[in-house]
């Protein structure tokens, strides 16, 4: 009798499944019998939304400081890298803070010897080290970070003692979920806010423009109409129904501004205003985007600052001065 070759194909399908979780557990199971019982979702540091103060990131020379701030538009993250870099949090650091408050390990590893913490990058001779440290309540928690579970971006990790900690003499090991340790190491051009505004495009029902100086009846406001589906969307002049094709043109050059750097400080005397864009949408409400330039080298740097932003951001000349350029044929 002939075999059919489908059976033949899943004979050797179902043989190399099991070869894979055997190379798995081989990497996997030292691990686990370790000296303990193995927890996964455990919670190793008891933090409510809020409670969070601060993280400080080290590897190295790179010191990666954020700390969670509160104003009228919300909570947002102060970050600074080294000791010039300034920036403010975006989505990244916003899923990395709710994976701390709580902070649940992936897994809970008890007892692990002298022999495994080498081999996890846990022992204390490995330089230069990686380390995690919160702030929770005004304490101290800080982490000894490791090497990553094969084939994962899980890390494992090793309560270290300090000044609001106690040791961790019996040899825990946990290892920690990736949306945790996983953006730390791309620093502040991972983890900045590129967005000027809270409201994205397709929220946003009107804009008004206006060049500095003018007042409020020199303003040009612009609309959004909305159609069955986003092919039916075009924007147009206020008090009219027909689509304005400069309108749209310049609405997709300021859609396309973003931020490139952040600086502290306040405005120069020397940085001249050229736009004041006021957006207005259902979720967020009303915000306003003053852009500037000021003199840099031969040439100029272009500006901009927003409630979103909190700091001043820097923009990318040339657009910005395409868009600051262009609002006088619209006005």
């Amino acid at each position: 009798m002939t075999k059919s070759p489908w059976r033949s194909t899943w004979l050797h399908f179902g043989l190399l499944v099991l070869a894979l979780a055997g190379a798995w557990l081989s990497f996997e199971r030292p691990f686990a019998d370790a000296g303990g019982e193995v927890s996964a979702g455990a919670v190793v540091v008891q933090a409510a939304e809020g409670e969070v103060e601060r993280l400080v990131y080290e590897r190295g020379e790179q010191r990666l400081e954020i700390e969670a701030r509160e104003d009228a538009p919300g909570r947002w993250f102060a970050g600074r890298e080294g000791t010039g870099t300034v920036f403010v949090g975006g989505r990244q650091v916003e899923t990395l803070w709710r994976g701390l408050e709580p902070l649940r390990a992936a897994r809970v590893l008890e007892g692990v010897d002298g022999t495994k913490l080498e081999e996890l990058g846990l022992a204390g001779g490995e330089s230069p080290p990686e380390r995690m440290s919160l702030t929770v309540r005004g304490r101290d928690v800080r982490f000894r970070l490791g090497g990553r579970p094969f084939g994962g971006a899980d890390r494992y990790a090793r309560r270290e003692p300090g000044p609001d900690s106690e040791s961790d003499a019996d040899g825990t090991v946990l290892v920690l979920p990736s949306e945790v340790v996983s953006s730390l190491g791309g620093g502040a051009e991972l983890l900045m806010e590129r967005r000027l505004l809270a409201s994205s495009r397709p929220d946003v029902e009107a804009m008004s423009l206006r060049r500095p100086g003018s007042n409020a009846s020199e303003s040009l406001r612009i609309l959004q109409r909305t159609g069955a589906n986003p092919n039916d969307t075009y924007w147009t002049v206020g008090g009219s129904d027909e689509a304005d094709a400069d309108i749209g043109t310049w609405v997709d050059k300021f859609f396309r501004l973003s931020v490139a750097a952040y600086r502290s400080g306040e405005p120069g005397v020397d940085w001249r205003p050229e736009a004041g864009i006021t957006v207005e949408s259902r979720e967020h409400g009303e915000s306003t985007l003053e852009i500037w330039s000021a003199p840099a080298g031969d040439g100029r740097v272009w500006l901009a600052r927003s409630p979103f932003t909190r700091l001043v951001v820097e923009l990318s000349a040339s657009l910005a001065e395409e868009v600051c350029a262009d609002l006088d044929g619209l006005l």
